[in-house]
This record gives C-alpha cells, structure tokens and sequence, in this order.
C-alpha cells in the first residue's frame, strides 16, 4: 500500500484546484538505475486500461500495473522544497 502524508495530500489538493479537469494523480516508476527509483508524479484526466485506480488519504491515485511491485510500501510527502518519494524496498534483493 502507497502513503499520502497529510502534508502532501494538502499539496495536491492546492495544485488540484487551478486544474479543475484533472481528476486524478498519476504516480509511476519513470526508471531505475543503479538501484535507484525515479518517479513521475502527474494529474491526470482519465485511467487508462493498464492503470489501477487507487483512493489513498482521499486522493484518487492512478498507477501503471506494472509498477505496482516497485511502488509498494512507497510514502509521498511534501516538504518546502517539492514532494518526496520514501520507498523503503530495493530494488536488487542482495545476494544470499
């Protein structure tokens, strides 16, 4: 499960009102390297079929299937300086 913090949510819903189309958040998995996430966060309009329809801390979030395991236990946050991406899971499991 993916957390909004309130900071964040508060954000969101400020950058919501000067775009009144945009319904949804649009949260993904840009790529990886190195093991390392980047990640894109939109508005959106409409739900594509490959996305999954989320409503977290009241925010109606839209995620690509396939980006669903990587994105897992994932915390956003808004902080002065722009939103954070909290995501405790790596990407590579260390070798055993």
């Amino acid at each position: 499960m993916i957390k909004i913090t309130d900071r964040a949510k508060e954000k969101i819903r400020e950058i919501q009102e000067n775009d009144e189309e945009s319904r949804f958040l649009r949260f993904g998995v840009r790529s990886e390297c190195c093991n390392e996430m980047h990640y894109s966060l939109t508005l959106a309009r409409d739900k594509s079929d490959q996305e999954e329809l989320l409503i977290i801390n009241d925010i109606h979030v839209l995620i690509h299937t396939a980006d669903t395991r990587y994105i897992n236990q994932t915390e956003i946050d808004y902080q002065e300086n722009g939103f954070w991406i909290n995501n405790p899971n790596p990407i590579v499991s260390p070798l055993k």
